[in-house]
């Protein structure tokens, strides 16, 4: 019943989709949350939503396990919190099996382009996934944060701290 209501039928009903990434600012501006679905390397599309994917540790453990997207496919899912207007937060990732490189930084730019176009100042995002490695995060420009939290949450500055 849950994934029934997280889906992108419900959950960007009425808000279409954005194709084009370099023509839609004032759409991408206006929206809060967001998926962007990649096939092959490419973002195929931007759904808009009216709330937020929330992914947990049991879901991506079972995604893990028994994936639901055809091979090499990816979903990213993020928000601009209102407690923090400033901050992108990456919620959740899906990957279908065999994604490749070239899929995964696709995503990375979508999502960095994504921030840039909302005048974000940061990207926060948790990392469950054993084969996003550290070394991995860095070369994409993320560094760890939060070590309260624990060994898995990073953050890349898009703008330079005084």
């Amino acid at each position: 019943m849950i994934r029934w209501l997280g889906s992108v039928r419900w959950a960007n009903c009425g808000l279409g989709s954005i194709i084009d990434l370099a023509h839609s600012h004032a759409r991408i501006r206006n929206c809060r949350y967001g998926e962007i679905e990649l096939i092959d390397g490419a973002v195929h599309r931007i759904y808009p939503r009216w709330w937020p994917r929330v992914g947990s540790e049991w879901e991506s453990m079972m995604d893990s396990y028994l994936p639901r997207l055809p091979a090499d496919h990816c979903r990213v899912y993020y928000a601009f919190p209102m407690r923090s207007p400033g901050f992108m937060s990456v919620l959740y990732a899906h990957s279908g099996p065999n994604t490749c490189y070239r899929t995964l930084y696709r995503g990375v730019t979508a999502v960095d382009e994504i921030a840039k176009i909302r005048n974000a100042e940061a990207i926060v995002c948790q990392v469950t996934n054993t084969r996003l490695t550290e070394r991995l995060m860095r070369r994409l420009g993320y560094v760890r944060h939060a070590f309260s939290l624990g060994d898995n949450h990073y953050i890349k500055r898009l703008r330079n701290q005084l």
